[in-house]
């Protein structure tokens, strides 16, 4: 900020807070009522008085009965800043004449945007200055303040000829302007060709840092960032754009709005794309489909769906290991490491965890739970029921009750962790359940093995199946004929 503006700034502090003031001894003079604002605000907790507060970070030197233009006109440019910060923070932080002190604080905020100072205004916290306005950078970009509510993307000066770095900006652009009528992306516009750079909206706070800071995040707050995050997913993949980064750090808070950014490793399916992905690895953290590091062209929407999976349950998890919640079911299928099993589409979350929320205040559809058993359709409420069915030892008693042999494909598409929980149920319960002298009962508990045995590639899941048509071999030659035909297999 150069001088005459500054000192055209104190001039309008010292027209709005230079006013009577009466000593404690009733002695009358005219004098700045900053001290007055001052000890009606949080700042007086951490100070000793308003003098011991501007000598701290600056050592300015306040005297209450000169204006400020005289006495700090002539700061050198590098503290200008610095005193602005501390005069508006008193203001800003204090609750007396809060009509007047929003006014000012308003005013100046404006004015210093115009003059090229960034002011960064968190709710409850003090306004920091800045005359640099780099807010933030990445591998090869710079986010810039331009005013208020807008930000450049530009390329860093160490990659500013980078052609292939100018047309994936474009291309990112050019993405994210195809998106543009859906509320959860970040809005872009004016791509400047020669210069290889945008503007963009500017949030509050990325998500990441949002998670982190809040101390307590309602149920409801978690699931409206979920249901906005995987809304703008939803948008993006039905108009053939995937975004192969997402993470907490590239979904961003606009008010109480949750917005997608940051689409520089995206791609556009519909067309075919100059900008060729390289099998170089990127971003290798754990939002990123594990199938796809060291290869980064393996990305695709079933890698979005991993990394949708993983942030649904760093929403309700911050990060905690083996931490059951609400949507674990629904974050086992996103990432699972087949990507034959994940979902293959946004709304196929959407609806089961919308699901989900039904179940908690409704009784599962037993009858229609049965017959996508039957049908070896696994479902969300399938899921619930056979797991209530293998707490409650149940399960053994199911399967014979309803004569379901095939349940073994059921098992095959549950969660490793959910396959061996269930199978140990079985194993447990299966000899009681076949009944007395009930033999053939027997055979269904060795087709649900032998399928299990035939298709799994888990050790541990193939073991506990060998166990059960083991010991259904005992009582049963078919049984018997299918241990030897798996054993057969398995050598």
């Amino acid at each position: 900020m150069n001088h005459s503006e500054y000192v055209k700034l104190l001039n309008f502090f010292d027209g709005r807070l230079w006013d009577r003031k009466v000593t404690e001894t009733n002695y009358n003079y005219n004098g700045l009522i900053l001290d007055y604002y001052f000890e009606m605000s949080i700042l007086s907790v951490d100070y000793l008085d308003i003098y011991d507060y501007f000598s701290s970070e600056g050592d300015f030197q306040f005297n209450d009965t000169e204006l400020l233009t005289d006495q700090f006109g002539n700061v050198k440019e590098e503290k200008r800043i610095k005193l602005v910060e501390k005069i508006i923070n008193i203001l800003e932080l204090s609750s007396f004449d809060k009509n007047t002190s929003g006014n000012i604080v308003d005013k100046v905020v404006k004015f210093l945007e115009r003059n090229g100072i960034m002011v960064v205004n968190t709710e409850n916290t003090p306004i920091e200055l800045s005359s640099d306005n780099k807010i933030d950078e990445g591998s090869y970009c710079n986010i810039l303040f331009v005013e208020k509510n807008v930000l450049r993307k530009e390329l860093n000066k160490s990659h500013k000829d980078d052609t292939n770095l100018q047309k994936r900006m474009k291309y990112e652009f050019e993405n994210m302007q195809k998106l543009k009528d859906c509320p959860q992306i970040l809005n872009v516009y004016s791509f400047d060709p020669t210069t290889h750079s945008y503007l963009m909206e500017r949030a509050d706070i990325n998500l990441y840092e949002y998670l982190r800071k809040e101390v307590d995040i309602s149920f409801e707050q978690r699931l409206k960032i979920i249901f906005d995050v995987l809304e703008g997913m939803k948008y993006a993949h039905d108009h053939s754009i995937i975004h192969r980064d997402l993470h907490l750090g590239n979904v961003l808070k606009i008010g109480n709005d949750f917005v997608i950014s940051d689409f520089g490793l995206s791609k556009d399916e519909s067309i075919e794309r100059s900008l060729k992905s390289s099998a170089t690895e990127k971003n290798n953290h754990i939002f990123i489909d594990p199938l796809a590091i060291g290869d980064f062209s393996k990305l695709d929407k079933k890698s979005d769906i991993y990394s949708l999976g993983k942030m649904i349950d760093y929403v309700f998890t911050l990060g905690a290991n083996n931490t059951e919640h609400l949507l674990t079911f629904i974050v086992e299928k996103c990432t699972s490491r087949s990507k034959d099993k994940r979902y293959d589409t946004v709304d196929e979350i959407i609806r089961d965890i919308k699901v989900k929320l039904n179940l908690r205040d409704k009784s599962i559809d037993k009858k229609q739970v049965l017959e996508n058993i039957k049908n070896n359709i696994f479902t969300l409420q399938v899921n619930e029921f056979i797991k209530e069915l293998v707490e409650t030892d149940m399960i053994c008693d199911y399967l014979v009750k309803h004569r379901i042999s095939s349940f073994g494909n059921i098992i095959l598409k549950m969660n490793s962790l959910d396959q061996i929980s269930t199978l140990e149920a079985i194993n447990q319960g299966y000899v009681v359940a076949t009944g007395y002298r009930q033999f053939q009962n027997y055979d269904i508990f060795a087709s649900i093995a032998y399928s299990v045995c035939e298709n799994t590639d888990e050790n541990s899941v193939y073991d506990i199946s060998r166990g059960i048509l083991e010991g259904c071999a005992h009582y049963r030659y078919e049984a018997s004929n299918l241990l030897e035909k798996i054993d057969r297999q398995r050598i």
